[in-house]
C-alpha cells in the first residue's frame, strides 16, 4: 500500500519518507471535500479541522488498518471520518470524558479510561492504527507502545519546541529537549495569586527565568531530561522506520496561527516552527469562506510513525 513513498531525509539526519506524491494529494483533496461537506459537526473547535481531517483521510486510505484506536474523541468528528473512509474496520474510541460526543455509533466500542488501562493483546499490531489526539505528552506513551508492540501511530498535536508544554514526536525525532514557557497576565487574578503563592514558596529556582513585563509575567523553564527518558527517546528513534509530517493544504501562516500569543506576549519564535511545503500554491485552489477560516486556524504538523 505504500508504493507512493519517495525516500528523503529529515533535518535531524534520520531517515524519513515522503509518503505521498503531491499529484496524489491534489487529486484526493477533491474527493475528500465531497465527503467533508457532509460532516456532522460544522464547528469542531478544539478538534480536527479541514487540514488534519484531510491528513487522516489520506493516512486511512493508505494504511487501511483492520483495527483503529482513537485516543481522544471530543465531539466525534474523527470517529465519523473513520467510519466514512473504512466502513468495515473495528473502531475503539477512547476518552476519559465521553460526555462531549455529538456523533455516536452503535458499532464503535467506546471506552472511558486512558488507553493504557486496557488490554490490547488480541489485536494484530500489524493491522492496528492508533490515533493520538488526547493532549498527553508523547513521552508518557513510550512504555505503552513498547509493551504492546504497536506499529502504526498518528499524532495530531505534533507541535515543535517552544509552542507546547509537553513532548511531541516532532521534538523527539528532531532530538529536541522540551523548553516550557508559561505566561500569566496581571489581569488574570486567579493565576496571578497562584504565581505569588508559588513565588513565596520558593518554587522558582535560579534555573527558572522570570520576566516581568508591563502586562504579564513570563516564566521560562530550563531544558530538563533525565537519563532514563533520554534513553527511551534514543531507543524510539532507532525503532522508527517511517516518520512523516503531512503537509498543509495551503501555505502555513504563522502569524494567523499564533496571532494571540504574538500580540499578547511579544513572542518571536517563528524560526523554530518548520512545516512541509504546502500541497497547493497560493492561487491553485479556492475554498469557501468557511473552509478558509478553518485553514486559518492552521497547522500543527500532524504526523504518521511506523515502528519496527
Amino acid at each position: 500500500p505504500f508504493k507512493e513513498w519517495v525516500d528523503g531525509s529529515s533535518p535531524s539526519g534520520l531517515t524519513t519518507n515522503y509518503m505521498f506524491k503531491k499529484s496524489y494529494l491534489k487529486k484526493n483533496l477533491l474527493y475528500f471535500l465531497k465527503i467533508y461537506k457532509k460532516r456532522p459537526i460544522k464547528n469542531n473547535q478544539s478538534g480536527m479541522k479541514i487540514d488534519h481531517c484531510f491528513a487522516l483521510f489520506c493516512f486511512l486510505k493508505k494504511i487501511k488498518p483492520k483495527h483503529i484506536i482513537e485516543s481522544g474523541v471530543w465531539k466525534g468528528q474523527t470517529t465519523w471520518l473513520i467510519k466514512e473512509v473504512l466502513k468495515n474496520s473495528e473502531v475503539f474510541s477512547v476518552d476519559i470524558d465521553l460526555s462531549n460526543r455529538e456523533v455516536i455509533y452503535d458499532d464503535v466500542k467506546y471506552l472511558n479510561k486512558d488507553i493504557t488501562q486496557y488490554n490490547w493483546s488480541k489485536l494484530d499490531k500489524n493491522k492496528t492504527l492508533i490515533i493520538f489526539d488526547d493532549h498527553v505528552c508523547f513521552s508518557k506513551r513510550l512504555n505503552f507502545l513498547k509493551k504492546n508492540n504497536f506499529k502504526h501511530i498518528i499524532f495530531d498535536d505534533n507541535l515543535p519546541n517552544h509552542h507546547i508544554s509537553y513532548y511531541t514526536p516532532k521534538m523527539i525525532y528532531e532530538k529536541q529537549y522540551l523548553i516550557k514557557k508559561e505566561f500569566i497576565k496581571y489581569s488574570n487574578i486567579y493565576r496571578l495569586i497562584k504565581f505569588i503563592i508559588r513565588y513565596f514558596k520558593k518554587e522558582f529556582t535560579n534555573n527558572i527565568k522570570l520576566d516581568f513585563n508591563l502586562r504579564f509575567i513570563k516564566i521560562t523553564y530550563p531544558k530538563k531530561i533525565n537519563k532514563s527518558l533520554k534513553k527511551k527517546f534514543f531507543l524510539l528513534r532507532k525503532k522508527i522506520k517511517i516518520y512523516y509530517e503531512f503537509p498543509p493544504i495551503k501555505k502555513f501562516d504563522y502569524e494567523k496561527k499564533f496571532k494571540k500569543i504574538l500580540n499578547n506576549f511579544n513572542e518571536e519564535i517563528s524560526n523554530t516552527y518548520n512545516v512541509q511545503k504546502p500541497i497547493f500554491n497560493k492561487n491553485e485552489i479556492i475554498l469557501s469562506k468557511e473552509l478558509t477560516n478553518e485553514l486559518n486556524a492552521q497547522y500543527s504538523n500532524i504526523c504518521y510513525i511506523n515502528l519496527n
